[in-house]
């Protein structure tokens, strides 16, 4: 169950990276893109990123799944609720904001939809941080007990 927990707080701290990199790094630069080039940037970006956050979301949520399912009888169990809670969240905001979103700049260049797109990645990124701060919690009550 280590490696477990190990696989998923990494898999936390890399997402965390990755988002603040994309919420103010990568996304504000969607505005520099021509519309005449956007088209294929854009397309270029969803089939990139998909390759590097798929898998390490997939590690975040089978992780978070048998984290919360293995260790319902300890004191722990509340904390690997909310970690699952927080990793649903993050997935549907994904798939059910994110991807709509992208699915609508990928047709032109829109600044109210891309406006949308930083509002809404906005959330997630506070949901990836507050997942990695109860990591941060749990690791300071494991080493408590140790």
């Amino acid at each position: 169950m280590t490696y477990i927990l190990l696989l998923n707080i990494v898999s936390a701290f890399i997402l965390i990276g990755l988002i603040l990199t994309i919420q103010f790094v990568h996304y504000p630069s969607f505005r520099y893109i021509s519309n005449r080039q956007f088209e294929e940037f854009h397309r270029f970006h969803s089939k990139r990123i998909s390759f590097v956050v798929i898998p390490l979301m997939l590690v975040e949520l089978v992780s978070s799944l048998i984290l919360y399912f293995n260790n319902q009888d300890n004191m722990i169990s509340t904390v690997f609720l909310i970690n699952l809670i927080l990793v649903v969240s993050i997935w549907a905001l994904t798939f059910l904001g994110i991807v709509p979103i992208h699915n609508q700049l990928a047709k032109a260049f829109d600044i109210l939809t891309f406006k949308k797109l930083l509002l809404f990645n906005f959330f997630r990124t506070i949901l990836w941080i507050s997942r990695g701060l109860l990591m941060i919690i749990l690791l300071g009550f494991l080493f408590e007990i140790i």
